[in-house]
């Protein structure tokens, strides 16, 4: 009897086991790379104008558009965006995926996809490697940016202003793979006292930046990885190599920020580095001193 019950145990254990693995690789197949997260972050500090408090930051990269990235996942996409209700979108570059012919019909379909994402105080991108594939690849790009109201900041920088004279600055550079960045033209309008979020498709290009110059730095390119376990990864291209994922500290001056990307390469599939949308929030440092003090005014543990 006793024997009996062990087996009984051992069978549901496997029979466990094998369900979960059998859950775990159709899930791993056929929906990881489908699902888009939204990553919500804050950014504080005292350069941040008060006027600017609340203004909300969509970045988005590595669309990968005609290999797995289809229209229905497209729509997806689009609509997660739209209900992020940012304020000003930004795209870190590779709108088609490598080795992808555009035609008129992909162009059409991004086109009409990305004007209809609504960004009042203005949408954004900078090139990726695979923007600069050929020249077919880069016409159609600028097509789409075009059509869709994106500018491009192709080693050049803008103020972001929120309805008032108050700003922060967006600087954008080329690609360092494919591309050819330009860090003094880039940099070359740009005010020591203004806060700058710069973007560059490739993150190992932040170390070429100034550390005085760079508050936050946006990248792409490397997917996280894709298929992330800690040992390695099935995507690890150059120029993302001393800087590869997620958040660094860079010459203990700044952030650089690689967002996993929305798309797939080589392999529709995605493990621990889940495709995402990031949404910042500005928060002017004098603002997030007064929420941090009224948190603790109202906490049950603070003192009279």
């Amino acid at each position: 009897m006793v024997c009996m019950k062990r087996k009984l145990k051992l069978l549901i254990v496997i029979t466990s086991v094998l369900a979960f693995l059998i859950v775990f690789t159709c899930d791993l197949y056929y929906r990881s790379a489908k699902r888009i997260r939204v990553r919500r972050e804050t950014l504080s500090s005292e350069k941040i104008p008060e006027d600017l408090n609340g203004m909300k930051i969509l970045f988005f990269s590595d669309l990968d558009y005609g290999e797995f990235m289809d229209e229905s996942r497209l729509k997806n996409l689009m609509q997660k965006i739209a209900d992020a209700d940012p304020d000003v979108i930004i795209f870190g570059g590779d709108l088609f995926s490598e080795g992808v012919t555009p035609d008129d019909t992909m162009i059409q379909t991004l086109s009409t996809s990305l004007s209809g994402i609504d960004a009042p105080l203005g949408k954004f991108a900078v090139y990726g490697d695979i923007d600069h594939s050929s020249d077919t690849v880069t016409n159609a790009v600028n097509t789409v940016y075009s059509a869709a109201d994106i500018e491009v900041l192709n080693n050049a920088s803008v103020t972001l202003h929120h309805y008032t004279s108050a700003s922060i600055t967006l600087v954008g550079i080329d690609s360092g793979l494919a591309g050819a960045p330009d860090i003094s033209t880039a940099y070359s309008a740009v005010s020591r006292s203004a806060y700058v979020l710069t973007v560059c498709h490739t993150p190992d290009t932040v170390e070429d930046v100034p550390a005085d110059l760079t508050d936050y730095f946006l990248a792409g390119h490397s997917h996280g990885g894709q298929i992330y376990y800690v040992l390695g990864a099935f995507y690890t291209p150059e120029m993302a190599v001393h800087y590869f994922r997620g958040k660094n500290t860079v010459n203990n001056a700044f952030t650089l920020d690689i967002t996993n990307g929305v798309g797939t390469r080589g392999r529709d599939m995605r493990f621990a580095a889940p495709a995402e949308i990031v949404l910042y929030t500005l928060q002017a440092e004098k603002a997030a001193q007064s929420t941090k003090k009224a948190v603790q005014e109202t906490s049950p543990t603070a003192q009279p």
